[in-house]
């Protein structure tokens, strides 16, 4: 089924955020009655409004905004916020507040409506996410930030009042689109870029009011040929914030006016001062307010008690290079013919690249809806009809040669099968020569990420637990003597307790270089013999430095490693490094990496299985990566011993204690949570088991991108204990016979597979009639991707997709392409 258009509405109704609230959510095509329906609850969140104020208080810190809801000033050279450290402060905070808000919809009571959204819905569906509540403080959440919706990528949300009604605007609309821009109150701010941006829109008739009065703007507001869009540019305001005093218990919406314009120097204008004009400009077809201002959801909820279709605002206080990028970026996609929701989803994504310098841009735009009301296009405002092929042709259309008896079909001979193999034949060399240099590098690596998050998911691996450094334990427990992640007396901490708890091995993931200024640390370091601690091995190549392994340790069995190596395309963990030479100079001098070590130790211990030499561990057969002899890779650096990492993905990451990285193999527990646990409590999940110790705070260059990694940001990368985890997990399990690792085929295997699918194509061609021969082709590909999808997922074995995926089509129209110029030869001849 192709792409739709649909429409999501969840309505919160009673509750409060200490009780909870009671949520139902419709599903349906546009213009359609709602074809799925179901009913949850959002779990009380007694926490929330303190984290919104929090964040709210920080933002508007940035710039010395502590209490005004201005735009900012635009200078040249002037970030417009004031110094890292509060910028630091407004991210740190809104990552409190995204995570929260994240854990709030993720709870079980909420779970129907979002099985219910991911049943109906399809990440291609053009979807509108409609929030219906009368909370002020839902009302300003960022739910466009949520997992929940990031999965639909032609989907945006918007906001509803309860209380709505359709508009019966009925009229003819003008050739062009009629835009009222009133540009207010500019002291101090870049109105000029504003008006600019509007003069450009194409089939559009503008007309500026330059710091009206309100007798004035009133008069505009009555005119008889009406209005599409209301744009409005300047100071702006509103009286009733979403977030009272922290002590407050409950809200409720102020029925009085709460946005409020400055027209000029002297006029402050609401929104119920111009009731009559504006409820006559709606009327006769003002379809849209545009509020390129501050703080503008209290304008916005007194337009919706007139019942305007959708009104677009800021949500809190925007500076004027925000303002000004997201202005282009809306007006420039939507009246190039995207959607109304799609336009205003791009543009403010588009926001991204000024959040170093203004924290949160992105959260500021959101659309309020009118429920009764379907978004406008820019054809649909100039009175025009959207553009569509006919699905019901004219029939009495006669073409050229129409009702001329149909030409026999030619039938295949040995001719055309040898053509079709010819053509086989070129095509397989063309595309495979172009794969042997690596031409086709990236794409195949691409492929490979989506096949290997396609595999089915497993169960999580008992063996193994994370103790997580966690951001909240960081803060808890600053590290005042180095710049390690973790303070010594509190590693001293957790050393101790598992020494009481008996695990196999432990794992700590952190450099522990220089001197220890703890002696219990010291001492624990140097003496506790299950204790496996990292180093990092130089790289002159790409001027690497090395680090150290704890000094005093005379085992160097205890000694791992840290390094991992990425590819060239995107810096994605896709290989595991088991084994490297250090350079004669660098300080690390150990071969094996930190979990070829612990593997190689607990393998030993455990199950009494000796390391073994060459390219086996345990009963399994390694399957090392070579330059030019492993899948897709033909530039990769092959240095050292490398094999794939064959990652294990749970079925429920959510439930590990790990965050919901889904690249977590294994359970977690914070340090806090280990520290504060009883002894009892916690022996069943640490006895006999490999511990890694690990942090998974930001900001400490211990981050990693994944073929499962959907976005590049800090936030959604993997933690490296986690990766440690990965690979830890990924020897065990092969070395006991329950997992096996990721093959390839050899070059002359590889080459007979794209072959035959070049001959296929070959075949699909000899067709003589077009929509076989698509249809064929369609088929053919499925075939492929479905193969290669199983010999993946169900063999561990990579085989290649896309030149395959190539030269099945273009083998297939070289074919007709041969047929049809063997044919105007053949004319030619004849004549």
């Amino acid at each position: 089924m192709g792409a739709v258009n649909k429409r999501i509405v969840i309505k919160v109704g009673e509750g409060s955020l200490q009780t909870g609230y009671a949520t139902t959510v419709q599903i349906g095509e546009e213009n359609l009655p709602p074809q799925a329906e179901t009913q949850a609850r959002l779990p009380p969140a007694p926490e929330l409004r303190v984290l919104y104020q929090q964040w709210q208080m920080a933002y508007r810190r940035l710039g010395g905004l502590l209490s005004s809801g201005y735009r900012l000033e635009a200078q040249d050279g002037v970030t417009n916020v004031s110094d890292f450290s509060d910028k630091a402060r407004c991210q740190q905070l809104s990552q409190r507040l995204r995570d929260y808000v994240h854990h709030w919809l993720n709870g079980e009571d909420f779970r129907p409506i979002r099985e219910k959204v991911l049943e109906q819905l399809s990440p291609q569906d053009t979807s509108r996410i409609l929030l219906q509540t009368s909370d002020p403080l839902l009302l300003r959440l960022p739910w466009y930030e949520l997992h929940f919706f990031q999965r639909y990528r032609q989907a945006e949300v918007g906001i509803c009042l309860p209380h709505y009604q359709q508009v019966s605007y009925r009229g003819s609309r003008s050739a062009k689109v009629r835009v009222l821009a009133v540009i207010g109150d500019a002291a101090g701010l870049d109105t000029h870029t504003d008006c600019e941006l509007l003069q450009q829109l194409p089939d559009a008739e503008v007309h500026f009011l330059p710091e009206p009065d309100v007798d004035t703007f009133n008069q505009r507001l009555w005119d008889e040929k009406g209005w599409d869009i209301l744009f409005f540019a300047g100071h702006s305001r509103s009286h009733q914030h979403c977030v009272p005093d922290i002590a407050a218990k409950e809200e409720t919406i102020d029925t009085e006016a709460r946005g409020e314009i400055l027209l000029n120097a002297t006029d402050r204008l609401t929104v119920k001062q111009l009731k009559h004009a504006l409820s006559k400009a709606i009327d006769r077809g003002l379809n849209t307010a545009i509020f390129n201002s501050c703080d503008g959801l209290g304008l916005a909820t007194d337009l919706a008690d007139l019942h305007i279709p959708q009104v677009l605002v800021m949500r809190e206080p925007v500076p004027d290079r925000v303002a000004h990028r997201f202005l282009q970026g809306f007006l420039t996609s939507f009246s190039a013919g995207r959607p109304f929701y799609v336009a205003v989803r791009e543009a403010r994504e588009k926001l991204q690249g000024l959040e170093s310098q203004f924290p949160c841009a992105t959260w500021l735009p959101v659309i309020v809806q009118n429920l009764a009301e379907t978004p406008p296009t820019w054809r649909s405002l100039q009175g025009k009809p959207e553009t569509s092929p006919s699905k019901h042709p004219d029939k009495s259309v006669v073409s050229p040669g129409k009702n001329l008896p149909a030409k026999p079909l030619e039938p295949v001979t040995r001719a055309h099968w040898q053509r079709a193999f010819v053509a086989g034949m070129g095509v397989f060399a063309t595309v495979f020569g172009l794969r042997l240099v690596g031409g086709l590098e990236r794409f195949e690596l691409k492929a490979y990420d989506y096949l290997l998050r396609s595999r089915p998911t497993e169960s999580l691996d008992d063996r193994l637990l994370i103790i997580t450094n966690t951001e909240a334990d960081v803060v808890a427990n600053p590290n005042t003597q180095n710049n390690r992640s973790i303070s010594d007396s509190t590693l001293s901490d957790v050393l101790t307790k598992l020494e009481d708890l008996d695990p196999q091995l432990i794992g700590l993931d952190i450099y522990l270089q220089g001197e220890i200024q703890t002696p219990k640390l010291a001492q624990q370091v140097k003496e506790t013999d299950r204790l496996m601690t990292i180093c990092k091995v130089s790289d002159h190549t790409t001027n690497t430095p090395a680090t150290p392994p704890p000094p005093d340790i005379e085992n160097i069995d205890r000694i791992g490693a840290s390094d991992f190596v990425t590819d060239d395309h995107g810096d994605v963990l896709r290989r595991h490094l088991l084994a490297l030479l250090p350079p004669a100079d660098s300080v690390c001098q150990v071969y094996p990496t930190f979990s070829l070590a612990i593997v190689n130790r607990y393998l030993r211990e455990a199950h009494d299985i000796a390391e073994n030499e060459g390219e086996q561990i345990g009963v399994a057969q390694l399957s090392p990566v070579r330059e030019r002899t492993f899948g897709s890779y033909h530039n990769a650096d092959s240095t050292g011993s490398q094999i794939m990492l064959n990652y294990r993905i749970l079925r429920e990451p959510e439930q590990t204690g790990c965050g919901g990285v889904i690249e977590t193999p294994a359970d977690c527990i914070s340090v806090g949570d280990f520290l504060s646990g009883s002894v009892d409590g916690l022996r069943s999940r640490i006895e006999g088991k490999i511990i890694l110790i690990g942090t998974t705070a930001n900001g400490f260059g211990d981050s990693w991108l994944t073929p499962y990694t959907q976005a590049s940001s800090i936030d959604r990368q993997v933690p490296g204990v986690f990766l440690q985890a990965q690979m830890i997990s990924q020897l065990v399990s092969a070395a006991l016979g329950e997992r096996s690792f990721i093959s390839s085929w050899a070059d002359w295997q590889e080459g007979l597979w794209t072959l035959g699918w070049a001959i296929v194509g070959g075949a699909v061609g000899l067709s003589q009639k077009a929509w076989k021969v698509w249809l064929r082709l369609l088929l053919a590909e499925g075939v492929l991707v479905l193969g290669c999808w199983l010999l993946l997922a169900e063999g561990n074995v990579w085989v290649p997709w896309v030149p395959s995926a190539i030269a099945l089509p273009a083998a297939a129209v070289t074919t007709q392409q041969m047929s049809k110029i063997r044919s105007a030869l053949s004319k030619i001849s004849s004549s």
